[in-house]
């Protein structure tokens, strides 16, 4: 049975969405909600914009390899390089530092799919983000993005994403939300009507859906997900046009 009142809402027949049936959804965030990698695009904002921590070069560098080469284990390579990386991109930064740097990257940001609002709108209640992003990332992207929507923020029902602590002066993450590592506990043994992402390492992300979207896939990421997944459906999502300028 559809969710009540989802047919008739305006906003997902608009965004092309039609009904969804009873249960949570699981969404990615990063390629699937938004455009682009935020995670990496905001490291890559700090980098530049600090600049000192390119003297780090060689651990930047030794922390790529290790995700590379090692990236098959999480444990060897995501484990070490992910974080040697973010430490060298944070070293010396504050608390209020941080938060300022999320915020200015957050506006920079092209905002979120028409049909990620859609989703947004119409299930809010019983939507969880589940990002490899800082959740404080996430958080500032969607209060840009849904600061203007008539009827006030339609927040998710949850966000699960990666959790950072301090370590000898810089960011590390404490818990880093990718892959099988997204995958709780307590979401493994909830009832999933639909999951989406854009990626092939969200494969046990998109196994829990009832239904599994596949968000804007390359044609070779397509192949690959259907060897594993074949019910997987494939939607293509476009942000809003831009407003001609005055």
């Amino acid at each position: 049975m559809p969710a009540p009142g989802a047919s008739q809402d305006p906003a997902l027949r608009e965004g092309g969405l039609g009904p969804i049936g009873e249960g949570l959804i699981l969404a990615d965030f990063d390629g699937t909600l938004a455009p682009g990698d935020s995670h990496a695009g905001l490291l890559r904002f700090i980098l530049v914009r600090r600049r000192w921590p390119l003297l780090l070069f060689p651990l930047l560098i030794l922390g790529a390899l290790l995700v590379l080469l090692l990236g098959r284990s999480f444990a060897r390579g995501r484990g070490w390089g992910i974080p040697l990386i973010w430490w060298s991109i944070t070293l010396g930064l504050s608390p209020l530092a941080w938060r300022a740097w999320v915020r200015a990257y957050s506006a920079s940001r092209p905002g979120l799919f028409v049909p990620a609002k859609a989703l947004l709108a119409g299930y809010h209640h019983r939507l969880w983000i589940v990002s490899a992003s800082p959740r404080a990332l996430v958080r500032g992207q969607l209060a840009l993005a849904l600061a203007h929507e008539p009827d006030g923020k339609p927040w998710p029902a949850h966000i699960e994403a990666t959790r950072l602590r301090y370590a000898l002066g810089g960011l590390i993450p404490r818990h880093y939300c990718h892959g099988a590592a997204k995958i709780t506990p307590v979401m493994a043994r909830l009832k999933v009507a639909l999951s989406l992402s854009d990626s092939l390492h969200d494969l046990p992300l998109l196994r829990l859906g009832r239904v599994a979207w596949l968000i804007n896939p390359a044609p070779s990421l397509l192949r690959r997900v259907r060897t594993r997944l074949p019910h997987i459906v494939v939607k293509q999502w476009r942000l809003a046009a831009l407003p001609p300028r005055p």
